[in-house]
């Protein structure tokens, strides 16, 4: 069973890191074997967002489960990048 979860907008402030973050709890506690977020219309991510991301490719490893992140702004992109994030995230 695979789960797909498409993210939006400036994931900065209280109310959208929260929706986020509940989400993305729903999303890996569904018992999928593979997780895709659709980043594709995400502008930005906080910390707090960050460190949910990489609590749920943790939470998903551990159960030997795939998550992938997709499509992925090139801003985005070099944000993982820069803090060696991609050595534990997923990104296509």
């Amino acid at each position: 069973m695979e789960a797909r979860l498409a993210l939006k907008g400036d994931v900065t402030n209280i109310e959208t890191w929260d929706e986020f973050s509940q989400d993305l709890i729903v999303a890996v506690d569904s018992g999928a074997k593979k997780l895709v977020l659709d980043m594709e219309r995400v502008t930005y991510l906080n910390s707090s967002a960050l460190g949910s991301i990489v609590s749920a490719q943790k939470k998903m490893s551990e159960r030997d489960a795939e998550m992938v992140l997709v499509n992925v702004s090139k801003k985005l992109l070099q944000f993982f990048e820069l803090y060696n994030l991609t050595e534990i995230l997923t990104v296509k």
